[in-house]
Protein backbone atom coordinates (compact mmCIF):
# COMPACT_ATOMS: atom_id res chain seq x y z
CA UNK A 1 0.00 0.00 0.00
CA UNK A 2 1.35 3.61 -1.03
CA UNK A 3 1.09 5.39 1.97
CA UNK A 4 1.37 9.81 2.80
CA UNK A 5 2.69 11.69 5.60
CA UNK A 6 2.32 15.10 5.95
CA UNK A 7 4.60 17.55 7.53
CA UNK A 8 4.12 21.07 9.05
CA UNK A 9 7.32 22.99 10.26
CA UNK A 10 5.91 25.81 12.11
CA UNK A 11 6.11 27.32 15.68
CA UNK A 12 3.36 29.19 15.20
CA UNK A 13 1.43 26.44 14.85
CA UNK A 14 2.81 24.53 17.34
CA UNK A 15 2.55 27.44 19.85
CA UNK A 16 -1.58 27.72 18.72
CA UNK A 17 -1.43 30.87 17.53
CA UNK A 18 -2.12 29.86 13.98
CA UNK A 19 -4.54 26.93 13.21
CA UNK A 20 -3.16 24.46 10.98
CA UNK A 21 -5.58 24.30 8.44
CA UNK A 22 -3.16 23.41 5.67
CA UNK A 23 -3.04 19.75 6.85
CA UNK A 24 -6.92 19.12 7.15
CA UNK A 25 -7.06 20.46 3.24
CA UNK A 26 -4.07 18.83 1.82
CA UNK A 27 -5.70 14.81 3.66
CA UNK A 28 -8.79 15.65 1.64
CA UNK A 29 -6.72 16.26 -1.72
CA UNK A 30 -5.33 13.30 -1.20
CA UNK A 31 -8.03 10.96 -0.43
CA UNK A 32 -9.78 11.94 -3.11
CA UNK A 33 -7.10 10.81 -5.48
CA UNK A 34 -7.21 7.61 -3.21
CA UNK A 35 -4.11 7.84 -1.10
CA UNK A 36 -4.05 7.06 2.76
CA UNK A 37 -2.63 9.63 4.66
CA UNK A 38 -0.92 7.43 7.68
CA UNK A 39 1.14 10.06 9.61
CA UNK A 40 0.18 13.83 10.37
CA UNK A 41 3.51 15.48 12.30
CA UNK A 42 4.09 19.04 13.35
CA UNK A 43 7.35 20.23 14.29
CA UNK A 44 9.09 23.89 15.06
CA UNK A 45 11.91 25.96 12.98
CA UNK A 46 14.96 23.97 14.06
CA UNK A 47 16.78 22.20 11.88
CA UNK A 48 17.73 19.13 13.76
CA UNK A 49 13.62 18.78 13.89
CA UNK A 50 13.58 18.70 10.44
CA UNK A 51 16.16 16.61 9.93
CA UNK A 52 15.08 13.98 12.20
CA UNK A 53 11.30 14.21 10.64
CA UNK A 54 12.86 13.41 7.13
CA UNK A 55 14.52 10.44 8.31
CA UNK A 56 11.41 9.09 9.77
CA UNK A 57 9.06 9.85 7.39
CA UNK A 58 11.76 8.14 4.67
CA UNK A 59 11.60 5.09 6.72
CA UNK A 60 8.01 4.74 6.66
CA UNK A 61 6.08 7.07 3.62
CA UNK A 62 6.02 6.53 0.13
CA UNK A 63 5.00 10.28 0.22
CA UNK A 64 6.00 13.16 1.68
CA UNK A 65 4.33 17.01 1.91
CA UNK A 66 6.07 19.67 3.51
CA UNK A 67 4.68 22.86 4.26
CA UNK A 68 6.21 25.73 6.05
CA UNK A 69 9.69 27.38 6.62
CA UNK A 70 10.58 28.34 3.05
CA UNK A 71 10.48 32.55 3.65
CA UNK A 72 13.39 35.07 3.10
CA UNK A 73 13.93 35.89 7.33
CA UNK A 74 16.53 33.82 8.72
CA UNK A 75 13.86 31.60 10.54
CA UNK A 76 12.63 29.96 8.34
CA UNK A 77 15.58 27.37 7.34
CA UNK A 78 13.80 24.84 5.76
CA UNK A 79 15.39 24.77 2.59
CA UNK A 80 19.26 25.35 3.49
CA UNK A 81 18.07 21.94 6.21
CA UNK A 82 16.46 20.20 3.17
CA UNK A 83 19.52 21.02 0.98
CA UNK A 84 21.91 19.49 3.55
CA UNK A 85 19.79 16.30 3.61
CA UNK A 86 19.51 15.42 0.25
CA UNK A 87 23.18 16.25 -0.30
CA UNK A 88 22.94 19.74 -2.63
CA UNK A 89 23.89 22.99 -2.36
CA UNK A 90 22.05 26.24 -2.76
CA UNK A 91 22.07 28.08 -6.48
CA UNK A 92 20.50 31.19 -7.58
CA UNK A 93 17.40 30.57 -9.78
CA UNK A 94 17.12 33.41 -12.38
CA UNK A 95 13.38 32.87 -12.92
CA UNK A 96 12.43 32.76 -9.48
CA UNK A 97 14.45 35.84 -8.96
CA UNK A 98 12.76 37.75 -11.89
CA UNK A 99 9.42 37.05 -10.46
CA UNK A 100 10.27 37.95 -7.10
CA UNK A 101 11.50 41.18 -8.31
CA UNK A 102 8.74 41.69 -10.81
CA UNK A 103 6.21 40.85 -7.88
CA UNK A 104 7.85 43.57 -5.78
CA UNK A 105 6.99 46.01 -9.02
CA UNK A 106 3.77 45.36 -9.98
CA UNK A 107 2.92 46.39 -6.22
CA UNK A 108 4.80 49.25 -6.13
CA UNK A 109 6.69 48.40 -3.22
CA UNK A 110 10.63 48.53 -2.93
CA UNK A 111 11.82 45.03 -2.55
CA UNK A 112 13.86 44.69 0.61
CA UNK A 113 17.41 43.37 -0.22
CA UNK A 114 16.70 39.91 2.00
CA UNK A 115 14.00 38.88 -0.62
CA UNK A 116 16.84 37.88 -3.07
CA UNK A 117 17.16 34.29 -0.65
CA UNK A 118 13.87 33.12 -2.42
CA UNK A 119 15.76 32.59 -5.92
CA UNK A 120 18.34 30.44 -3.75
CA UNK A 121 17.00 27.32 -4.46
CA UNK A 122 18.76 23.78 -3.90
CA UNK A 123 20.10 22.60 -7.09
CA UNK A 124 19.06 18.65 -7.76
CA UNK A 125 15.18 19.81 -6.96
CA UNK A 126 12.80 20.43 -9.50
CA UNK A 127 10.75 23.49 -8.52
CA UNK A 128 7.28 24.62 -8.42
CA UNK A 129 6.54 28.04 -9.46
CA UNK A 130 4.50 30.23 -7.52
CA UNK A 131 2.80 32.96 -9.17
CA UNK A 132 1.16 33.73 -5.82
CA UNK A 133 4.04 34.78 -3.90
CA UNK A 134 8.06 34.69 -4.18
CA UNK A 135 8.77 31.14 -2.26
CA UNK A 136 8.70 28.04 -5.30
CA UNK A 137 8.42 24.92 -4.27
CA UNK A 138 10.17 21.88 -3.97
CA UNK A 139 10.48 18.33 -5.62
CA UNK A 140 12.87 15.78 -4.90
CA UNK A 141 12.65 11.60 -5.62
CA UNK A 142 14.75 9.51 -3.74
CA UNK A 143 14.66 5.93 -3.29
CA UNK A 144 11.47 6.01 -4.85
CA UNK A 145 9.94 8.10 -2.63
CA UNK A 146 8.47 11.26 -3.48
CA UNK A 147 9.43 14.72 -1.12
CA UNK A 148 7.16 17.65 -1.80
CA UNK A 149 7.95 20.97 -0.10
CA UNK A 150 5.50 23.72 0.36
CA UNK A 151 4.96 27.58 1.64
CA UNK A 152 2.77 27.63 4.53
CA UNK A 153 0.52 30.46 3.01
CA UNK A 154 -2.69 28.30 2.49
CA UNK A 155 -3.28 29.94 -0.98
CA UNK A 156 -0.14 29.24 -2.47
CA UNK A 157 0.26 25.70 -1.15
CA UNK A 158 -2.94 25.09 -2.57
CA UNK A 159 -2.55 26.50 -5.98
CA UNK A 160 0.79 24.03 -5.75
CA UNK A 161 -0.85 20.97 -4.95
CA UNK A 162 -3.32 22.10 -8.10
CA UNK A 163 -0.45 22.68 -10.51
CA UNK A 164 1.90 20.27 -9.67
CA UNK A 165 1.60 17.94 -6.86
CA UNK A 166 -1.20 16.05 -7.03
CA UNK A 167 0.02 15.15 -10.91
CA UNK A 168 3.05 14.10 -10.27
CA UNK A 169 1.81 11.68 -7.59
CA UNK A 170 -0.61 10.35 -10.19
CA UNK A 171 2.43 10.49 -12.89
CA UNK A 172 5.17 8.23 -10.30
CA UNK A 173 2.90 6.01 -8.41
CA UNK A 174 0.40 3.59 -10.25
CA UNK A 175 -3.13 4.45 -7.92
CA UNK A 176 -6.07 2.74 -8.20
CA UNK A 177 -8.75 5.00 -9.81
CA UNK A 178 -10.80 6.20 -6.83
CA UNK A 179 -14.34 8.48 -7.09
CA UNK A 180 -15.30 10.26 -3.99
CA UNK A 181 -19.47 11.02 -3.54
CA UNK A 182 -20.53 13.04 -0.51
CA UNK A 183 -24.23 13.64 0.68
CA UNK A 184 -24.46 16.61 2.90
CA UNK A 185 -27.10 16.27 5.54
CA UNK A 186 -28.27 18.54 8.13
CA UNK A 187 -31.55 18.41 10.40
CA UNK A 188 -30.57 15.16 11.89
CA UNK A 189 -28.08 13.58 14.54
CA UNK A 190 -25.16 11.58 13.68
CA UNK A 191 -26.81 8.72 16.02
CA UNK A 192 -30.49 8.91 14.46
CA UNK A 193 -28.86 9.03 11.08
CA UNK A 194 -27.06 6.06 11.81
CA UNK A 195 -29.79 3.93 12.98
CA UNK A 196 -31.87 4.60 10.15
CA UNK A 197 -29.26 3.48 8.08
CA UNK A 198 -27.60 0.36 9.85
CA UNK A 199 -29.83 -2.42 8.35
CA UNK A 200 -28.43 -0.73 4.78
CA UNK A 201 -24.60 -0.73 5.74
CA UNK A 202 -24.59 -4.36 7.28
CA UNK A 203 -25.54 -5.56 3.94
CA UNK A 204 -22.47 -3.75 2.53
CA UNK A 205 -20.11 -4.15 5.10
CA UNK A 206 -17.26 -4.15 1.99
CA UNK A 207 -18.09 -0.51 1.01
CA UNK A 208 -16.32 2.17 3.33
CA UNK A 209 -18.45 5.03 4.09
CA UNK A 210 -17.83 7.65 6.86
CA UNK A 211 -19.86 9.88 9.05
CA UNK A 212 -18.23 12.56 9.37
CA UNK A 213 -20.36 14.91 11.87
CA UNK A 214 -20.14 19.09 12.45
CA UNK A 215 -21.90 21.33 14.18
CA UNK A 216 -24.29 22.43 11.32
CA UNK A 217 -24.75 18.52 9.78
CA UNK A 218 -23.55 15.25 9.08
CA UNK A 219 -21.30 14.62 5.68
CA UNK A 220 -21.45 10.68 4.42
CA UNK A 221 -18.60 10.03 2.02
CA UNK A 222 -18.00 6.91 0.02
CA UNK A 223 -14.88 6.13 -1.20
CA UNK A 224 -15.29 3.51 -4.14
CA UNK A 225 -13.09 2.35 -6.48
CA UNK A 226 -14.19 2.33 -9.90
CA UNK A 227 -12.54 -1.02 -10.59
CA UNK A 228 -13.52 -4.21 -11.28
CA UNK A 229 -17.03 -3.31 -12.36
CA UNK A 230 -19.22 -5.12 -10.29
CA UNK A 231 -17.68 -3.92 -6.98
CA UNK A 232 -18.03 -0.27 -8.37
CA UNK A 233 -21.87 -1.00 -9.27
CA UNK A 234 -22.08 -2.32 -5.70
CA UNK A 235 -21.21 0.52 -4.24
CA UNK A 236 -23.61 2.78 -6.48
CA UNK A 237 -26.52 0.58 -5.41
CA UNK A 238 -25.76 1.38 -1.99
CA UNK A 239 -25.40 4.94 -2.78
CA UNK A 240 -28.60 4.90 -4.28
CA UNK A 241 -30.32 2.89 -1.15
CA UNK A 242 -28.63 5.62 1.48
CA UNK A 243 -30.32 8.36 -0.67
CA UNK A 244 -33.90 6.72 -0.61
CA UNK A 245 -33.47 5.98 3.00
CA UNK A 246 -32.32 9.63 3.79
CA UNK A 247 -33.36 11.83 0.79
CA UNK A 248 -35.14 14.78 2.75
CA UNK A 249 -31.71 15.07 4.89
CA UNK A 250 -29.84 15.63 1.87
CA UNK A 251 -29.07 18.92 0.55
CA UNK A 252 -25.67 18.37 -1.57
CA UNK A 253 -24.14 15.89 -3.41
CA UNK A 254 -21.00 17.99 -3.54
CA UNK A 255 -18.88 20.07 -1.30
CA UNK A 256 -21.22 22.64 -2.08
CA UNK A 257 -22.56 24.65 1.20
CA UNK A 258 -26.26 24.96 2.21
CA UNK A 259 -26.28 28.89 0.84
CA UNK A 260 -24.47 27.77 -2.34
CA UNK A 261 -27.60 25.04 -2.62
CA UNK A 262 -30.37 28.04 -1.79
CA UNK A 263 -28.79 30.11 -4.31
CA UNK A 264 -29.25 27.82 -7.35
CA UNK A 265 -32.52 27.07 -6.31
CA UNK A 266 -33.60 30.94 -5.78
CA UNK A 267 -31.86 31.76 -9.33
CA UNK A 268 -33.47 28.70 -10.88
CA UNK A 269 -37.24 29.80 -9.62
CA UNK A 270 -36.62 33.36 -10.58
CA UNK A 271 -37.10 34.17 -6.57
CA UNK A 272 -35.86 36.99 -4.86
CA UNK A 273 -34.67 36.82 -0.97
CA UNK A 274 -34.53 38.85 2.11
CA UNK A 275 -33.51 38.37 5.63
CA UNK A 276 -34.52 39.44 8.95
CA UNK A 277 -32.51 38.22 12.17
CA UNK A 278 -31.90 38.71 15.96
CA UNK A 279 -30.91 35.40 17.60
CA UNK A 280 -28.19 34.40 14.54
CA UNK A 281 -27.13 38.40 14.62
CA UNK A 282 -25.83 38.94 10.92
CA UNK A 283 -24.50 35.30 10.53
CA UNK A 284 -27.19 34.23 8.08
CA UNK A 285 -26.68 37.15 5.76
CA UNK A 286 -22.61 36.50 6.09
CA UNK A 287 -23.28 33.00 4.97
CA UNK A 288 -25.58 34.26 1.96
CA UNK A 289 -23.15 37.27 0.99
CA UNK A 290 -20.23 34.83 0.76
CA UNK A 291 -21.77 32.96 -2.78
CA UNK A 292 -20.31 35.01 -5.41
CA UNK A 293 -23.24 36.45 -7.80
CA UNK A 294 -25.91 36.26 -4.49
CA UNK A 295 -26.69 39.25 -6.29
CA UNK A 296 -29.19 38.29 -8.57
CA UNK A 297 -31.20 37.19 -5.54
CA UNK A 298 -29.90 38.37 -2.36
CA UNK A 299 -32.27 41.97 -1.90
CA UNK A 300 -30.91 42.94 1.76
CA UNK A 301 -31.20 42.62 5.54
CA UNK A 302 -32.11 43.90 8.83
CA UNK A 303 -30.36 42.82 12.10
CA UNK A 304 -33.10 43.93 14.61
CA UNK A 305 -31.82 43.02 17.55
CA UNK A 306 -33.81 45.30 20.68
CA UNK A 307 -37.53 45.10 20.22
CA UNK A 308 -37.87 48.95 19.24
CA UNK A 309 -35.64 47.85 16.01
CA UNK A 310 -38.30 45.08 15.48
CA UNK A 311 -41.25 47.31 15.10
CA UNK A 312 -39.80 50.32 13.78
CA UNK A 313 -37.55 48.46 10.99
CA UNK A 314 -40.01 45.50 10.38
CA UNK A 315 -43.63 46.28 11.73
CA UNK A 316 -43.83 43.69 14.45
CA UNK A 317 -46.87 44.54 16.33
CA UNK A 318 -46.04 45.96 19.90
CA UNK A 319 -48.89 44.01 20.94
CA UNK A 320 -47.71 40.81 19.60
CA UNK A 321 -44.54 41.30 21.81
CA UNK A 322 -46.33 42.59 24.48
CA UNK A 323 -48.50 39.30 24.87
CA UNK A 324 -45.67 36.71 23.60
CA UNK A 325 -42.32 38.19 23.48
CA UNK A 326 -39.74 38.77 21.51
CA UNK A 327 -38.74 35.28 21.76
CA UNK A 328 -42.20 33.87 20.01
CA UNK A 329 -43.63 32.00 17.15
CA UNK A 330 -45.62 35.02 16.26
CA UNK A 331 -42.49 37.35 16.49
CA UNK A 332 -40.54 35.16 14.10
CA UNK A 333 -43.55 35.15 11.49
CA UNK A 334 -43.74 38.89 11.72
CA UNK A 335 -40.52 39.31 11.30
CA UNK A 336 -39.99 37.17 8.23
CA UNK A 337 -43.08 38.80 6.69
CA UNK A 338 -41.80 42.40 7.13
CA UNK A 339 -38.64 42.04 5.81
CA UNK A 340 -40.74 40.48 2.87
CA UNK A 341 -42.34 43.29 3.12
CA UNK A 342 -40.01 45.92 3.00
CA UNK A 343 -37.68 44.45 0.59
CA UNK A 344 -40.44 43.72 -1.52
CA UNK A 345 -39.07 39.99 -2.07
CA UNK A 346 -40.49 36.38 -2.83
CA UNK A 347 -38.60 34.70 0.13
CA UNK A 348 -37.76 35.66 3.60
CA UNK A 349 -35.49 34.34 6.68
CA UNK A 350 -36.33 35.48 10.26
CA UNK A 351 -34.67 34.66 13.77
CA UNK A 352 -35.53 35.21 17.25
CA UNK A 353 -33.67 33.51 20.25
CA UNK A 354 -32.05 33.57 23.16
CA UNK A 355 -28.18 33.14 22.40
CA UNK A 356 -26.83 32.71 25.86
CA UNK A 357 -25.28 32.54 28.04
CA UNK A 358 -27.56 34.76 29.76
CA UNK A 359 -30.68 36.27 29.29
CA UNK A 360 -32.90 33.23 29.98
CA UNK A 361 -36.41 33.56 31.27
CA UNK A 362 -38.59 31.32 33.10
CA UNK A 363 -39.66 28.55 30.28
CA UNK A 364 -37.24 30.05 27.72
CA UNK A 365 -34.00 28.79 28.22
CA UNK A 366 -30.52 29.90 26.87
CA UNK A 367 -30.51 28.12 22.97
CA UNK A 368 -34.36 28.59 22.63
CA UNK A 369 -34.91 30.35 19.14
CA UNK A 370 -38.02 29.98 16.56
CA UNK A 371 -37.15 30.29 12.92
CA UNK A 372 -39.26 31.59 9.73
CA UNK A 373 -39.32 30.83 6.47
CA UNK A 374 -41.34 32.89 4.13
CA UNK A 375 -41.42 31.58 0.24
CA UNK A 376 -44.46 33.60 -1.72
CA UNK A 377 -47.83 33.27 -0.06
CA UNK A 378 -46.30 29.76 2.03
CA UNK A 379 -45.37 30.41 6.18
CA UNK A 380 -43.20 28.00 8.21
CA UNK A 381 -42.32 28.95 11.75
CA UNK A 382 -40.35 25.91 13.88
CA UNK A 383 -39.08 26.19 17.43
CA UNK A 384 -35.80 24.75 18.50
CA UNK A 385 -33.68 24.42 21.62
CA UNK A 386 -30.00 23.82 21.05
CA UNK A 387 -28.59 24.47 24.42
CA UNK A 388 -24.86 25.21 24.45
CA UNK A 389 -23.02 27.70 24.01
CA UNK A 390 -23.39 31.33 22.27
CA UNK A 391 -21.51 30.97 18.78
CA UNK A 392 -23.06 27.45 18.18
CA UNK A 393 -26.40 28.13 19.05
CA UNK A 394 -25.63 30.99 16.20
CA UNK A 395 -24.20 28.62 14.08
CA UNK A 396 -27.26 26.00 14.02
CA UNK A 397 -29.61 28.38 13.70
CA UNK A 398 -28.64 30.07 11.01
CA UNK A 399 -28.23 26.12 9.59
CA UNK A 400 -31.79 25.28 10.52
CA UNK A 401 -33.29 28.54 9.04
CA UNK A 402 -31.48 28.04 5.53
CA UNK A 403 -32.63 24.28 5.93
CA UNK A 404 -36.09 25.64 6.73
CA UNK A 405 -35.94 27.83 3.10
CA UNK A 406 -34.56 24.94 1.10
CA UNK A 407 -37.32 22.77 2.21
CA UNK A 408 -39.82 25.28 1.78
CA UNK A 409 -38.91 26.09 -1.49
Amino acid sequence: MIRAEIITIGNEILSGWTLNTNTHWLAIQLHSIGLPVSWMTTIADLADEINEAMKTASNRADIILCTGGLGPTPDDITKKTVADFFGTRLVQDNKTLEHVLKLFESRQITMPEINRNQAMVPASARLMYNPLGTAPGLIFEKDQRLFFFMPGVPHEMKKMVRDYVLQEITRVFKLPPMEIYILRTTGIPESRLFENLEEILKKYEDISVSFLPKLTGVDIKLKIATEPQPAHQRALDLLALIKKRIGKYIYSESESELAEVIGEMLIRKQLTLAVAESFTAGLITDWISDVPGCSRYFQGSVIAYCNESKVRELGVSPDTLERFGAVSEQTAREMALGVQRLFKTDCAIASTGIAGPGGATPGKPVGLCYLAAVCQDKVFVKKFNFGGERRSNKERGAMAALEALRRLI
